[in-house]
């Protein structure tokens, strides 16, 4: 890590735990308030595409019935501590917008 980058880390930590407005911190301590929004942006950013470049895996067990009618069979889907189950006729868009709420949670 260079030393640019450690000081705007510990500038933008000190900036956090301050509780003032950025204006104010910046200007207590002799900072561009565009250099330090800047900084906040640019390690946000970075932090997210790390966090997306991530595979996450999920485990998926079809789930027994006892009448083997195809008709009743049913999927569960476990993200986190939840569990979908997936009937026949099931509506896609609720399931899509349940898993993407699931996902940001877990």
């Amino acid at each position: 890590m260079n030393n640019k980058r450690e000081i705007w880390i510990k500038r933008i930590q000190d900036y956090k735990a301050s509780s003032l407005t950025a204006a104010k911190w910046c200007e207590e301590n002799g900072l561009s308030i565009n250099s330090l929004r800047y900084y906040v942006h640019k390690f946000n950013k970075e932090k997210k595409e790390q966090e997306s470049s991530q595979t996450k895996w999920t485990a998926v067990f079809p789930a027994l019935t006892e009448n083997n009618n195809s008709e009743t069979k049913t999927i569960k889907i476990t993200i986190g501590q939840a569990i979908i189950e997936v009937v026949p006729g099931f509506d896609s868009n609720t399931f899509e917008t349940l898993v993407r709420i699931l996902k940001e949670q877990c």
